[in-house]
This record gives C-alpha cells, structure tokens and sequence, in this order.
C-alpha cells in the first residue's frame, strides 16, 4: 500500500492534487447525472462524487504516504 500511496502522491503536489481529483470525479458523475436528472441532480451527485473522491484521495496521501502532508519536494 506504501508504494501505492508514493506513486500517486509523486505525480502533483497534494493540494493540486486533490482539486484535480474532486473535477474529474465531478465530471465522471455529474455530465451522465446532468442528462438523466437535471441539473439539480448533477449538482448534489456530483459534489458528492468529488468530496468522497478527494477524502479517498487525502487519506491516501496522509496515511500511507510519508511526508506527503508537509509538500516537501
């Protein structure tokens, strides 16, 4: 899991990172969402989409991944 957490946390820092994730999670479920239940749907689905997505996200960075939560590069 250490090897995971450091190959996923070596691509961005962790703050662009996780902006990075929450988008692209909020587009994966949003635009689908958007054309089946409307707008109002996409953003409530969407959002959660990409909170659930970020947290998964810094729990990895934070837990397994060493020094990943100071930046240091």
């Amino acid at each position: 899991m250490h090897r995971i957490a450091a190959a996923v946390v070596s691509f961005a820092p962790p703050t662009l990172m996780v902006v990075i994730v929450f988008s692209v999670a909020y587009l994966l479920v949003g635009i689908p969402v958007h054309f089946k239940r409307g707008t109002a749907a996409r953003d409530v689905l969407g959002t959660l989409a990409g909170i659930f997505a970020a947290l998964v996200y810094i729990t990895l960075a934070v837990g397994f991944a060493p020094d990943a939560h100071t930046g240091s590069r």
